[in-house]
């Protein structure tokens, strides 16, 4: 095979290929024995069918096998021999292979710059360091407490008050006719939940367990059952018991039981638990710097074919936040060109740890993929089986890799760059929507990786 580069800008070359005729013969040989060993045709045994006859019958199907076989080659002798980082897919012109022939294409493409490294300690970045105090702490662990809470029966009164868990049976009726739904035995209520319509709970408090009693409601208008929005409902309750929340205290035995020799490790725990929350979230901030620092640091010439990919993701992600905060998601040329820079320069970076991966042998494997996909469905709830699945596209994949391995190259850079460590305080009663596995095990809190459009030939 002979290959004949020529240059025609900074990312872009044309490639001519050319294959002599007795390989072409060969590929056409290969292909008809392989048809000849499978196939049957009535009056020939298999193996046995003459070469007319495959022509005749395949013939087409064999010249398109060929030349895209030759094209293949090609594409895999620039990529792997000649080293090439081609960008998309080549445009490609050619006649079809055709035997006694030799095989011509010419090859246009797009290709990633080699990039002049600036030296890591280039870049400056903040990195936040947080601890957790005592008060911290403690809070959190009275958070985790009433997880473990339990209703126990209130034995010192019998009127209901704001706060207590109420045994109740209730049938609601519009118009005097129940309604489906409305009707329920031994229903749980937390005074003060919220859990109900505005006004159910706030008349249970003051009636007497034993007692029998109607509340006047009104279901709101937009209440999600079309047939009861905005309808005025009388509901009658037989108040049955009082509960109250009972908290356990957070002592030695409290901590042993939920898994750990004594207090003093629950709390060390819960401490690195917070810290690393906070940690985890500093060091993805930092990536972020350090990745808009490395776009700004540089100015070569961006492939066109991802500076319009990265303009067409923005120009989803535009109308998508549009969709969000109930606007008009069409987004006109105008406002979108305002993006560009801002999409070059996030270009500029990604080729540039790319570059970095390449030179310092930084790899993520398809088992830390799996193992990272597996981590994020954990999060996904009901959604995970989606979630799994959305993830089983090899293109959806093959970006999250990418994304993997520039978070890798981000680390690395961070260990030589110039970073300033700013101690901060976790503040207090901002961390307890975050859960913490107390049993021994470590929860990871990550941000999603996208996708990006950066398609090399393989």
């Amino acid at each position: 095979m002979q290959l004949d580069i020529e240059e025609l800008g900074p990312v872009r070359r044309r490639a001519t290929i050319a294959v002599e005729a007795p390989r072409v013969d060969s590929a056409f040989s290969g292909a008809y024995n392989k048809i000849a060993q499978r196939v049957a045709l009535p009056g020939f045994r298999r193996g046995r069918i003459p070469m007319s006859h495959l022509r005749k019958r395949y013939g087409r199907q064999v010249t398109a096998d060929v030349t895209q076989d030759l094209l293949d080659q090609a594409l895999r002798s620039l990529v792997q021999d000649e080293g090439l980082k081609i960008l998309g897919r080549p445009e490609v012109d050619m006649e079809p292979a055709k035997q006694g022939t030799a095989f011509s294409a010419v090859f246009t493409f797009e290709i990633a710059p080699h990039i002049e490294l600036l030296s890591p300690d280039t870049y400056s970045v903040e990195r936040e360091k947080w601890t957790a105090s005592d008060a911290v702490v403690d809070h959190e662990i009275e958070h985790l407490a009433e997880r473990f809470s339990t209703l126990e029966p209130v034995e010192d009164r019998t009127t209901a008050q704001k706060g207590d868990t109420v045994v109740i049976d209730y049938r609601g009726e519009i118009d005097e006719v129940p309604f489906p739904g409305g009707t329920a035995q031994d229903a749980q209520l937390e005074l003060g939940s919220g859990q109900f319509i505005p006004g159910f709970e706030d008349q249970l408090v003051g009636h007497d367990v034993g007692e029998e009693f109607a509340i006047d409601v009104s279901f709101p208008a937009d209440y999600g059952a079309e047939e009861l929005a905005g309808k005025a409902a009388v509901f009658h309750v037989t108040l049955k018991g009082l509960q109250t929340r009972v908290v356990p205290a957070i002592d030695e035995e409290f901590a042993q039981k939920i898994g750990f020799d004594d207090l003093a490790a629950f709390k060390a725990r819960v401490k690195s638990d917070i810290e690393k929350q906070y940690d985890d979230r500093a060091a993805g901030e930092a990536r972020k710097a350090l990745r808009d620092e490395i776009g700004r640091h540089y100015d070569f010439e961006v492939p066109p074919i991802l500076a319009e990919s990265g303009m067409q993701d923005k120009k989803l992600e535009l109308a998508r936040a549009a969709r969000e905060d109930g606007e008009d998601a069409e987004i006109d040329d105008d406002t979108l060109e305002t993006h560009r820079e801002e999409v070059l320069r996030e270009a500029r970076a990604e080729l540039v740890l790319d570059q970095i991966g390449d030179e310092q042998s930084i790899e993520v494997s398809p088992r830390e993929v799996s193992a990272y996909v597996e981590q994020l469905t954990r999060q996904m709830g009901q959604f995970a089986e989606q979630f799994r699945q959305m993830y089983r596209d090899p293109n959806r994949r093959a970006g999250l890799r990418r994304r993997m391995r520039q978070d890798k190259v981000l680390d690395f850079l961070l260990s030589q760059a110039n970073v300033t460590t700013v101690e901060k305080d976790v503040p207090e009663h901002d961390h307890g929507d975050h859960d913490h596995d107390h049993a021994g095990h470590d929860h990871d809190h990550d941000h999603e990786h996208g996708d990006h459009a950066h398609d090399e030939a393989e």
